[in-house]
């Protein structure tokens, strides 16, 4: 694991994101008017939360990739990464199809027995389990239709990064997301205040610096180990 080259790859990510604001916020500002500059601010709201979702997926797969990549086995993996890696396990052991191969042709509807037969197979097979090495399959980064603030916690809470870390920004992000959702919509033809757009603006980028500090973090000190 080349923690300069994560490092690096995660700030390059962000940097022509940023940069690619910056652009078209200064076409915003050469504009004649107020009023025409917040039309286009209007649409820069579109731009700011496509960054953010993206940049939020690349980093978390950035790092769901390095811990895939780090050899490590589901045994000495914290609980969180053990249990995102065995995900499809524990799908199937949930699965009521699923079925005892002694009993389904002689009690195909039992469901209460069938369920016995899986979590007797989890126990019988747990020490196998404990030896895989650990691969987080791509479903458990889902930023799901609209990435808001208990989306981006459920995605840190599935990895065991600190799933509070943005609280504080919960007001920005309801409001991003809002904006983004009335304007995609067709509810919001009017313009953005530069003030508001600004401090969205801000959060957003504020998010995006403290994603890349934490996974960092979480890689150079080895958090995802047990």
């Amino acid at each position: 694991m080349n923690l300069v080259q994560l490092r690096a790859e995660l700030e390059a990510d962000q940097t022509w994101r940023r940069d690619e604001i910056r652009f078209f916020q200064n076409q915003a500002a050469k504009l004649d008017t107020t009023e025409r500059s917040n039309s286009f601010q209007r649409v820069l709201i579109l731009l700011l939360y496509a960054h953010f979702e993206g940049f939020s997926r690349f980093a978390l797969t950035l790092y769901v990739n390095a811990v895939n990549g780090s050899g490590m086995t589901c045994g000495e993996a914290n609980s969180a990464i053990a249990a995102a890696s065995l995900a499809n396990l524990f799908r199937d052991l949930r699965d009521p199809q699923h079925k005892s191969e002694e009993f389904r042709r002689d009690l195909p509807d039992d469901t209460k027995l069938h369920r016995f037969a899986r979590d007797r197979e989890f126990i019988e097979r747990v020490t196998d389990f404990t030896i895989r090495p650990v691969n987080i399959p791509d479903h458990v980064v889902d930023t799901e239709s609209n990435l808001n603030p208990i989306v981006l916690r459920k995605n840190l809470y599935r990895l065991g990064l600190p799933y509070d870390l943005f609280k504080d920004f919960d007001k920005q992000l309801h409001q991003l997301l809002g904006y983004r959702n009335q304007i995609a919509h067709g509810e919001r033809q009017w313009g953005i205040e530069h003030k508001t757009y600004e401090s969205l603006r801000d959060a957003t980028f504020a998010i995006m610096d403290e994603i890349t500090r934490e996974i960092m973090r979480a890689l150079q000190e080895k958090r995802y180990q047990r």
